[in-house]
């Protein structure tokens, strides 16, 4: 209810401008229509005065002129026209004085005049209306008046009759005559100011009304005066009124301030409606900000005190009353040391001090973490963000506290420090170096045990490259595991590891083997943030192998020389003839085993050259589907054998007779025999073999069979000496198959993510 009698104000203050307006605009436009009729009240009042003072002056005149002709009914020329100019001398317009006796003139003034005039009939002679105003004067014995106007004929004076009445001796009185006095219309009017040019601004119009308007007779002026509601005096003359009206020369005006005062009121109507509006909406806003704010504060996920100067709680909102366990308005008054944090902290030093460091400069501690205590006696640890309360005269009154629960954290914080002191103890008695790299595969931790292993101190390593420490052969290996870790860790949600035996340089120049389990460290957002690995030395056991690599091989190149005998002498033997076709094939038999032997003898030469990166390959352009149908045609007793479907796809033209790599053809024909065969070996009765080749940045060859590799050996799957117990297996047909791959600058990956199908994938550069 309260907030629908507020939003009314802005209509109540709307409404109040608007009368305010209203009123404005009433006042200003009765003051200048009154200011107005002041101007012409003034004017035609003016001019009312003059004309009538002018009239008079004419009474005067012909009162003074009938006086003397009561006195002496006789009277001379001469002294007729010294009369008539002593008494004009104060009387303007009139143009002649007549005396007519007897109705005929008998004098005249001036007497430049006389010759026109005298003798003259007023009854006979002259205008028509002139004699009939004549004729009524004497009948009536009072002064006519005849102006010049629309029905005023020849007239073009104003002519005033004046009846002259003399008493004879024995006391009766005569009809003498009468005075006739002409005046200048033109000098008249503007003597009485009706033509004056001091009053341009106003109209005026003089008339004589009669009985039916439409005979009123306009006398000077224009008509249109009296159609616009004028101010009308009325003059009065003998025998009746003349009506004088004024009006302003465009009109009754409305007031020029008329457009500002409405459209002022309209903007006023408009802005202060809207400025209340505006105003109560802010307010009304900070109401509900302040509104919100308190039940933020009161509702609040964390503990928010208020402290003064003195180090009381003056406020503390209903989470921190709730953490604490007091009831509601039981923290307020009471000391913050004391009662929520205890007097002295874990290394006995003075909580209240450092409160009193804190009042005196907040920002020097806007966040700390201590310990609480609540009201059962329970220690919880709390992380404060302090600022000070400050009054509008930036004078400091208290603190503003607002605090977290941390004592999880503190808690877990403990139990990791635990741990990483275990593990600490761990990494630096185990026998195996421990090591951490970044991102940019810097050494950011090393264990103990690398001193003893390579005599290398922490200080030595920390902070510089793994680089510096592989021989180059590790180091490419190294990297190329790294970037199959990358590529592995696109497609899986865990981070990806491995196992790769790396050689290591020590402190005195020798070098040491580690087998090293490599883990690649990655954030949330699937980012590499470093490498982790454990080393283990294998230095003896890659002697060893060393050792045996070198019995074999010397076994190998030993074994060459006896086998020459064996391949040659079956052909020796031939030419000497006499042999029966049992004989010849057994020869035959001894010749192909020979050259097997040597072939298999070389192809171990051929593994150890490309483990030590020795190998220099023999390139050729090589049409590998020429090559895949070869291998098919061998191995056709197999595919025949076991009733399997073997497939060739050339991608992208798959009507291609021709499939050009440049490989070298013996190690390149020894792959793809090796995992041909692998893929017969491995496919079900009346399974299917895919051989797809398809050639884009890269080669790529693909050979998919049904049929799952065995579980335990697909960590495995590439390594030496791995097989699944297959009859005649030797475990170095996928071991050779990737080093040939790699030997080439490509790669092979056997890929298990469909089940019932297994899929090795062979890249090779163009």
């Amino acid at each position: 209810m309260f907030k629908r009698f507020i939003y009314l104000i802005p209509l109540l203050a709307g409404l109040a401008v608007a009368a305010v307006m209203t009123f404005g605009y009433v006042a200003d436009r009765d003051n200048h229509a009154e200011k107005s009729r002041a101007e012409v009240l003034h004017v035609i009042n003016d001019v009312a005065a003059k004309l009538e003072g002018a009239l008079d002056a004419k009474q005067h005149l012909i009162t003074a002129l009938r006086s003397s002709i009561q006195a002496n009914p006789d009277m001379r020329q001469k002294l007729f026209q010294t009369l008539a100019k002593g008494l004009l001398v104060h009387v303007g317009s009139v143009r002649s004085i007549w005396l007519a006796r007897d109705n005929v003139v008998t004098q005249v003034y001036p007497a430049s005049n006389a010759m026109q005039v005298v003798g003259r009939s007023l009854l006979t002679s002259g205008p028509t209306l002139a004699r009939g105003l004549s004729m009524r004067a004497q009948e009536t014995g009072m002064v006519q008046i005849i102006v010049p106007g629309q029905d005023s004929g020849d007239v073009t004076d104003i002519m005033f009759f004046a009846p002259v009445s003399v008493t004879l001796p024995d006391g009766d009185s005569r009809y003498w005559g009468q005075i006739v006095i002409s005046l200048d219309v033109h000098a008249f009017y503007r003597r009485v100011g009706l033509f004056d040019t001091e009053h341009s601004e106003i109209l005026l119009a003089l008339r004589k009304p009669e009985a039916p308007p439409a005979k009123e007779m306009l006398l000077a002026g224009n008509p249109m005066v009296f159609d616009m509601n004028p101010l009308v005096r009325n003059i009065p003359v003998p025998m009746g009124v003349w009506e004088l009206a004024a009006v302003p020369q465009n009109g009754w005006t409305v007031s020029p301030y008329k457009a500002y005062i409405v459209v002022g009121g309209i903007i006023a109507v408009i802005l202060v409606p809207a400025s209340f509006w505006a105003v109560l909406v802010m307010i009304m806003g900070r109401l509900a900000d302040r509104e919100k704010y308190r039940y933020l504060v009161q509702n609040a996920k964390s503990i928010i005190l208020r402290i003064d100067m003195a180090g009381d709680i003056v406020f503390s909102n209903e989470y921190a009353e709730q953490f604490y366990g007091y009831a509601h308005g039981e923290l307020i008054g009471k000391p913050l040391i004391g009662t929520l944090i205890p007097k002295k902290d874990m290394e006995g030093q003075s909580m209240k001090r450092y409160l009193g460091r804190l009042l005196k400069n907040p920002s020097a501690h806007p966040f700390n973490e201590m310990m609480n205590v609540r009201k059962n006696g329970e220690i919880v640890w709390v992380a404060w963000a302090n600022d000070s309360v400050l009054t509008r005269d930036r004078t400091m009154v208290g603190l503003l506290c607002v605090g977290t629960d941390i004592t999880d954290r503190k808690l877990m914080e403990e139990a990791l420090r635990q741990r990483e002191k275990q593990y600490r103890l761990l990494a630096e008695n185990v026998t195996d170096v421990i090591w951490g790299l970044d991102a940019d595969l810097r050494f950011t931790y090393i264990s103990p045990s690398d001193e003893v292993v390579r005599g290398y101190k922490r200080y030595d390593v920390l902070g510089r490259f793994l680089d510096d420490f592989l021989t180059p052969i590790s180091c490419a290996r190294f990297k190329y595991a790294l970037s199959v870790l990358e590529e592995e860790a696109k497609h899986s949600a865990q981070a990806p590891s491995t196992t790769e035996a790396l050689e290591f340089l020590c402190a005195d120049g020798s070098t040491v083997w580690l087998e090293c389990h490599l883990g690649m460290l990655l954030n949330e957002e699937g980012e590499k943030l470093g490498v982790q690995g454990v080393g283990r030395d294998i230095t003896d056991r890659k002697l060893a192998e060393a050792l045996r690599e070198d019995v074999e091989r010397m076994a190998r190149h030993d074994l060459k020389t006896p086998l020459g005998a064996v391949i040659g002498l079956p052909g020796e033997i031939r030419r000497l003839g006499g042999l029966n076709t049992d004989q010849d094939a057994m020869l035959e038999t001894i010749k192909d085993a020979g050259e097997t032997m040597l072939q298999l003898i070389n192809r171990s030469l051929d593994l150890y050259k490309m483990e030590r990166g020795t190998y220099v390959l023999d390139k050729s352009e090589v049409d590998v589907l020429r090559m895949v149908e070869r291998i098919k045609a061998e191995a056709m007793p197999q595919i025949r054998g076991k009733g399997i479907s073997v497939g060739i796809e050339v991608l992208p033209d798959q009507q291609a007779d021709v499939f050009l790599a440049t490989v070298d053809e013996k190690l390149f024909r020894s792959m793809l025999s090796n995992l041909i065969v692998n893929a017969l070996q491995a496919s079900p009765e009346s399974g299917s073999v895919s051989i797809i080749l398809e050639s884009s940045d890269v080669l790529t060859l693909t050979l998919r069979n049904q049929g799952e590799v065995a579980q335990n050996i697909r960590d495995t799957f590439f390594e030496k000496y791995s097989t699944a117990n297959t009859p005649g297996g030797s475990g170095l047909g996928t071991y050779s198959a990737r080093l040939i791959a790699r030997t080439h600058g490509g790669d092979i990956l056997v890929d298990t993510n469909v089940p019932g199908q297994t899929s090795v994938v062979v890249t090779l550069p163009l």
